[in-house]
């Protein structure tokens, strides 16, 4: 009973999974934070690290609990936790109108031009997280979606973008049309994606090795 009792969750909070994402939840702390939840084990190649992360939990001052395998089966619902879960509030997206608005020019470390990502309609958390993994690793500046028919910011895409979720902010908005259309106006290249030049119509196609970079640009991908 006292076992059941330590799993009842939080009211409103969810379940991250996995040691990259629980690991960078911690370390950034953009979120509250309420247990970690590790698997009782005892040695084995991944003591080490339990250890670390049961310090950094401590160092947040979110209380640790050691628990059975097959309760973070439970609480994960039997997706691949690796032994580590850690419950926590929701992570929102950020509003476009609190961003601070960048300038032309400021993009990775100086070196080039902004480059920002808008995800139109991205509904799969397992695509979500993907697109959040490549954008971080290749230097994308910012990510937005479309608030109202994205899929929201949930453990399963935090795990899928092996917790880039965690460090990096993802802004939306509600009017994609009237942001694009306004960037464009300040200067921003705007261009979508497409497998075959036949799919396009209406609009200019031009490769990818003939394509210059020499203004802010935004990528748009989706439906």
């Amino acid at each position: 009973e006292r076992k059941a009792a330590a799993l009842e969750r939080t009211k409103g909070s969810e379940i991250l999974f996995g040691v990259a994402p629980c690991w960078l939840a911690l370390a950034r702390a953009r979120r509250a934070l309420f247990r970690l939840f590790l698997k009782e084990q005892r040695g084995g190649p991944g003591r080490p690290l339990r250890a670390e992360l049961a310090l950094q939990a401590a160092a947040r001052g979110v209380p640790v609990l050691h628990v059975p395998g097959r309760a973070l089966d439970a609480l994960c619902r039997g997706r691949p936790h690796q032994g580590v879960c850690l419950e926590a509030a929701p992570l929102p997206f950020r509003s476009l109108r609190d961003a601070e608005e960048p300038r032309p020019g400021d993009g990775e470390s100086g070196e080039r031009q902004l480059l920002w990502l808008v995800l139109e309609h991205i509904q799969d958390p397992m695509n979500l997280g993907a697109l959040l993994r490549s954008a971080y690793f290749l230097g994308v500046d910012r990510v937005v979606v479309t608030h109202s028919n994205s899929c929201p910011l949930t453990p399963i895409v935090s795990k899928a973008s092996a917790g880039a979720m965690e460090v990096f902010d993802v802004y939306s908005t509600d009017d994609l049309q009237g942001f694009l259309k306004a960037k464009s106006a300040e200067g921003w290249e705007v261009v979508g994606t497409a497998s075959r030049p036949e799919d396009v119509e209406g609009v200019p196609v031009i490769s990818c090795s003939e394509f210059r970079w020499d203004k802010p640009l935004i990528v748009v991908i989706g439906t």
